[in-house]
This record gives C-alpha cells, structure tokens and sequence, in this order.
C-alpha cells in the first residue's frame, strides 16, 4: 500500500539497507525483539525534487529502538497485538514505502512468538510541532471515519509519540514526533493525478487510467465522502486533498478500481447534505497551472456516489435540498452542478 496526507510520489533510488537487532520485553516477557530498518534513500515528488526532510533517517531508527529497549513503548508492540494478539512481539522491519510533505511512511512487517505474521503502514510525523499536530488529528480523525466507513476507510491502530534527542545531548533541543499505525493494504497503491488530468498509480512505473475510470473513481470518492458524513453529527471530512495522496487505488483492466479512504486532516462542522454537496461541486486544486475537479464532468455521476452510500431516493432528498438552497441565495450557483442538470436528476 502506498499512502499520505499532502503526500508526495515517490521515485526509487537503489536501496541502502541498515540492520540492527535489539532486545526488549514485549507485554511483560522476556524475548529478543531483532528490529531492522530499509529502503533508505532520497525520495522524490511529482515534479522530480527531492522532499525536504528535517530529521535524519537514522536518528528515527535509533529513537525508535531505544524506545523499545527501555520499555517507554506505548504504542507500537501494543499496537501489533491488537492484530496479532498477546504472544510476545519477537520481530519488526520496518521499510521506507513512501514520503510526503508532512510524513513518512513505513512498511512494517511483523511476527509474534506464535509464528504469527502480519504488515502494518508506520506512519511518522516529519518534525514537531505542527507537522505532529497534523499527524495527531489524522489518526484521530481516521478512527472516527474507519468506524463510519470500515470497508472504505483504512483500520487505524494505536498512535503514540517518539522521543528524539539533539544530536549534541542538548535537553531543550530534544523533540517528540508523533507517529501510529494502521493495516497494511495490499493489493492498493497511492492515487495520484497526471498531467493530462487523469488519474494515476503513483508508482515507479505509473499506470494512468482511462478518462472514463477517472470519473468512475471521482464517483467512488464521493460515495466515500457521503458515507462518512454524519446527519446526526452534521461533519464530514474535509475535501480530500485528491492530488496528495489521500486515496489509494487497486490496479484494473477496464472496470472501475477500487479504492480507500488513508487520510482525513480535518472534520468540518454545520455541514448540511446540500453544503457538502456544494463543497464536493466547488472544490478544486491548481495541478501544473491546471485544474483539477473533484466534481465529475456529468452530474449523473455525482448522483450514482451519493446513491451508493445513502440510496437513491435520499441522494434525490440531497439533491433537492441543494438546489432549494441554491435557489434561495443561501448557496452561490456553480457551473459545475447547473439546477437544470439537478431538477433533471431528481425527477
């Protein structure tokens, strides 16, 4: 699985492996935990420049294993468990997969003492501060949607913080990143959006998909959009950042792929069916002095994503609710949804 959150493509470099093994206590019994760490290399984004980093690799890797080794863990074997269960965790390999502007994130294949296996994403914050603050509210934020959506959100687990010293030893330059995990998704790779507009696999050797896939996967993330919102609540997740990496996508011949929901920096309150439904009209982003769209190009799209997620005759409910608003001047009219298109939909 790929994944992000304002999160960047990734171009492979060769690899430089480091190994290390540790001991620890996992759950209270004695076991040798041998932790290793791979793939660490310069990653790059779309446009072909290296993302900026403001910690070394390595002072991750030696703050997380010494976390491990001084039992000050509250979050990452814990984690593990809740997967795999209680036995002992007696081996994790942790891969650099993918990096954004605000995270890494690692491939993290573990074992238990019952020869139980599993892989997990390690997602890490890439500095302090804000950069932990957005980390904190997207695992947050993603249990809630998880809990909403199961089969189209990605599984979080435990979160926790990662104490990392100064390199001099200095105190008060000692920083904590935050970082958690969540299931691994195989079989997904990191959505991500091409120069002509289409949407693409994001990976080394990129697929693009076809103008017709792309707007069958727009119709997929508005399902995603309507079936986490809450009516009772009135929030829903901010628009996703869909050029960012927010959606990972399974590879398709023809058909439509399918895809899941990895992050959600925000949850927007007062929103109203015909609010969200203006927000999913209206959002867009500049991609290389273009733009991209959230709304597919036919509204009959729109109206087969909301119906998936609520039926029919509410996405119908929706729709009439939108454009009484819009009609109203409570909403501003957007060329993108036209009310003859929506009085057309709901008849």
């Amino acid at each position: 699985m790929q994944t992000r959150r304002t999160r960047s493509s990734s171009k492979r470099s060769p690899q430089k492996r480091r190994k290390k093994s540790i001991s620890g206590r996992a759950r209270g019994h004695e076991k040798l935990l041998r932790v290793t760490w791979s793939g660490f290399r310069p990653m790059y984004d779309f446009w072909g420049q290296e993302i900026k980093r403001f910690y070394k690799l390595e002072t991750l890797a030696r703050a997380t294993e010494w976390m491990l080794q001084t039992h000050r863990d509250r979050f990452l074997i814990r984690g593990v468990q809740e997967a795999l269960g209680d036995a002992p965790v007696i081996s994790l390999a942790f891969e650099l997969f993918q990096e954004g502007k605000f995270q890494l994130i690692f491939r993290v294949r573990a074992a238990n003492a019952k020869r139980k296996m599993r892989q997990f994403a390690f997602v890490v914050a890439k500095g302090d501060d804000n950069f932990s603050a957005v980390a904190e509210a997207e695992h947050k934020n993603l249990k809630v949607l998880h809990q909403r959506a199961p089969n189209h959100v990605v599984k979080p687990f435990r979160g926790g913080w990662i104490f990392m010293p100064d390199r001099y030893r200095r105190a008060e330059k000692g920083r904590q990143v935050y970082a958690y995990l969540t299931q691994w998704l195989s079989g997904y790779h990191e959505l991500g959006v091409g120069q002509n507009l289409q949407f693409i696999i994001n990976v080394e050797r990129r697929h693009t998909f076809s103008v017709a896939q792309t707007e069958g996967l727009k119709g997929r993330m508005i399902e995603i959009l309507a079936r986490t919102y809450s009516p009772v609540r009135r929030n829903c997740m901010e628009m996703p950042q869909v050029a960012s990496g927010d959606f990972v996508v399974t590879r398709a011949g023809r058909e439509i792929p399918k895809i899941k929901l990895i992050a959600c920096r925000n949850l927007q309150r007062k929103v109203t069916p015909a609010r969200l439904i203006d927000r999913i009209a209206s959002s867009s982003w500049d991609w290389g002095d273009r733009e991209f769209a959230l709304m597919p190009a036919d509204p009959a799209t729109l109206l087969d994503g909301l119906a998936a997620a609520v039926g029919k005759d509410e996405a119908r409910a929706w729709l009439r609710k939108y454009a009484a608003a819009v009609s109203a001047g409570r909403l501003p009219k957007r060329d993108t949804l036209p009310l003859d298109e929506v009085d057309l939909l709901t008849k």
